[in-house]
């Protein structure tokens, strides 16, 4: 694995960094997907709320002190997933175990001398299935919302070698974009993009936290706001990555605005009901928003994994949906209560809070070699909506 520094870069070219972690993880997720196909699936009673309470609870790790991602398919601490579930969690009374998870993390992370996207029950650390941009940015978003200023100042080194490292590894230094031709692990793993919109605007979240957290910032001279605004607003929507392929993509239309790239302002409000009417056009938000893609999205290169595993294609990802409601809240869009309620619906119709749904039909995602998993610690933050609507 990656040292310090520039070390390694073979982590965002796409190489597996331990095959022998990798291959155990991937095991272990395809037996908790057998399981729950040969005994059934967990069901939790109740109102949603009380559903997404139970789940989130069963995520938390009271032996080694730190939230899980999920209950069985993952039982790992991902750094992505955790980070946009902090605020929620807050929202919601867990600070002692939010604060709890980070000094767990962090302290594997300077065990190591890195940072990585997973940390397994082990202790292992491991990118998947490269470097994540969004992995720092996310982690560093619920640490400042943590406002724990004693922990950042004791890790104050690592997180700053680590902003260091990540600007060698992702940026273009001359633009400050990320680099083209280069895989990254995102929101959806396995597809193989050109510098995409969600990872620029991860880009701007890292330098937000960076700002906030005090910790020195060597994103600070990029203005991610106009740098977005030229490279990847098309009028009606934001394209997929550079590459100039068009792409229908769920996350590029998301993240400017719940990063704060857009303004609460007339103007933003303005541009957020063109997403969502271009959203629509496309098919983005049946059967729920929001659908990773679109069936038939003709030339869009994946990972190989995804031929085994094909669940990035046209999917219903839950954690994305949530982002859509945080940012109609935030907008105080009249969708908000709508959309609010068919996630409320759905989850009480499924008893449980589901990872991935089947895009043409919103039941539980089954492939042929995994079954959906069916307590995801995001459920923390279709909790937070509903306790105060």
């Amino acid at each position: 694995m990656t040292r310090e520094g520039g070390a390694g870069l073979g982590s965002h070219r796409g190489a597996f960094l331990s095959r022998a972690v990798m291959a155990s993880e991937g095991w272990r997720l395809v037996r908790a997907g057998m399981r729950r196909k040969l005994f059934g699936r967990r069901r939790y009673q109740g109102s949603a709320a009380k559903i997404c309470q139970q789940v989130v609870s069963r995520c938390f790790d009271a032996k080694r002190r730190f939230f899980r991602t999920s209950v069985t398919s993952y039982p790992e601490f991902w750094a992505r997933d955790f980070g946009r579930c902090v605020p929620a969690l807050l929202s919601l009374g867990f600070d002692r175990e939010v604060g709890d998870t980070y000094r767990y993390a962090l302290g594997r992370y300077a065990e190591a001398g890195h940072f990585a996207l997973v940390i397994t029950p082990g202790g292992r650390l491991f990118d998947f299935p490269a470097y994540a941009p969004d992995g720092l940015a996310f982690f560093l978003f619920g640490l400042e919302k943590l406002g724990d200023r004693a922990l950042v100042e004791r890790h104050r080194a690592f997180l700053e070698r680590e902003a260091e490292r990540f600007v060698g590894l992702v940026l273009d230094s001359r633009t400050g974009l990320v680099r083209r031709g280069q895989h990254f692990s995102e929101a959806q793993d396995y597809a193989i993009r050109d510098s995409s919109c969600y990872s620029n605007c991860a880009c701007h979240l890292l330098q937000r936290s960076l700002g906030a957290l005090g910790l020195a910032n060597p994103l600070e001279r990029y203005p991610y706001r106009a740098l977005v605004e030229e490279h990847f607003w098309a009028g009606d929507h934001f394209p997929d990555d550079r590459s100039g392929d068009q792409h229908p993509l769920g996350d590029a239309q998301l993240l400017p605005f719940w990063t704060g790239l857009a303004d609460r302002d007339p103007a933003g409000r303005a541009r957020l009901d063109a997403v969502l009417g271009w959203m629509d056009e496309q098919g983005l938000n049946r059967p729920l928003p929001s659908r990773y893609g679109i069936s038939g999205s003709a030339g869009r290169r994946m990972h190989p994994l995804h031929r085994l595993n094909p669940w990035q294609g046209d999917a219903v990802w839950t954690c994305l949906g949530l982002h859509l409601l945080e940012v109609l809240r935030d907008f105080g869009h009249p969708r908000y209560p709508v959309e609010l309620e068919r996630y409320r619906a759905l989850v009480e119709r499924l008893g449980c809070f589901p990872e991935v749904l089947d895009g043409g039909s919103a039941e539980l995602y089954e492939g042929p070699f995994y079954m959906f998993e069916d307590s995801m610690l995001w459920a923390a933050n279709l909790w937070s909506l509903l306790d105060r609507p």
